[in-house]
């Protein structure tokens, strides 16, 4: 279980523009500003895709912030807090015409060239507008008071955001719902004590008669749920899955074993196969005798397959195969 510290500022950071990027490429070049942080690829209602990335503490996130702004295989990716609020007096807007000739690129250059370091620079050509964060107060001023801005033969103009501009960005959504397996009735006045950052939840039961619990989570505390699995609730393993649907999760390795008698426990399995590498989740499908377990990285998962298909716990043999 993970036992970092958890901050005032969740050093949680959103990465946007990184549609050419691959997420091994993200984390590679984040991780020489922390090898311990974790990355989440997602996307929003609009299909945009961005990039949450977990920091193992706010010195290490304030590191890769202040050396905005980040390119990666010579693209540049926008980044922040998602603590932080899009408007203030860094930040300015810019109205362009959708069907002017201007990239992102082309805008991001030319602000920079004329009035200084820009740390963020965000064109939506669909809705015509665009955002510009600066480092420096006094750059924003300079392009606020600054005319006849020109790209490409295409002017445009650089105004102020207010506090009711912010809805121009597409919105993270606030929480998370989170799904929580192997959950019994017995439970349910030890739950809130086992999860204070838990702000409301509903019970429910699948069609195999099991429990299960839907809980509405802030976005920060839901990225630290996936990092401290497994969970433990009165020697039972309680399964966590983000969006209900577990194939969104941040990874996809899973061992089927099968022919698991119903004398052998979750925690059984959990046991004997923790052995090979750390497991996030390990549950029954059902009333079936196969067990799914997920393995935190495919190094483990491999492992695990070139010991041997057959296992033996309990003197039950069990099949294995990667799912």
């Amino acid at each position: 279980m993970d036992n970092r510290k958890h901050d005032e500022r969740c050093p949680l950071i959103v990465i946007h523009n990184i549609t050419r990027l691959t997420t091994n490429e993200i984390e590679r070049y984040c991780r020489k500003y922390d090898k311990n942080l974790r990355c989440f690829r997602r996307k929003n209602q609009y299909n945009h895709q961005y990039m949450l990335v977990l920091f193992s503490s706010m010195i290490t996130a304030n590191q890769f912030l202040n050396d905005r702004p980040h390119f990666i295989q010579n693209c540049r990716i926008n980044t922040s807090l998602v603590s932080e609020s899009f408007y203030g007096p860094k930040f300015l807007c810019v109205q362009i015409n959708k069907y002017a000739s201007i990239t992102e690129d082309c805008l991001y250059e030319y602000t920079t060239k004329h009035f200084g370091r820009v740390l963020n620079c965000v064109f939506y050509s669909s809705r015509g507008y665009a955002f510009i964060e600066f480092d420096q107060l006094d750059d924003a001023q300079r392009a606020l008071s600054s005319s006849n801005n020109e790209i490409n033969g295409c002017k445009f103009q650089y105004y102020p955001r207010h506090n009711n501009s912010n809805k121009i960005l597409p919105s993270l959504p606030l929480t998370k719902l989170v799904h929580i397996g192997n959950f019994l009735s017995k439970d349910q006045d030890k739950f809130l004590n086992y999860f204070p950052n838990l702000q409301n939840f509903t019970t429910h039961e699948s069609c195999y008669g099991e429990i299960y619990i839907l809980g509405l989570f802030n976005i920060n505390d839901s990225i630290e749920l996936l990092l401290k699995r497994p969970f433990f609730l009165n020697g039972r393993i309680l399964n966590i899955f983000i969006d209900i649907d577990d194939k969104l999760t941040e990874c996809n390795n899973y061992l089927l074993v099968r022919n698991v008698t119903y004398r052998l426990t979750d925690y059984n399995l959990f046991e004997y196969f923790s052995k090979f590498g750390y497991i996030l989740n390990c549950y029954r499908y059902g009333q079936t005798n196969a067990y799914r377990i997920q393995y935190r990285d495919r190094i483990s998962l491999h492992k695990v397959l070139q010991f041997n298909r057959i296992h033996v716990i309990k003197s039950v043999q069990l099949q294995i195969e990667q799912e």
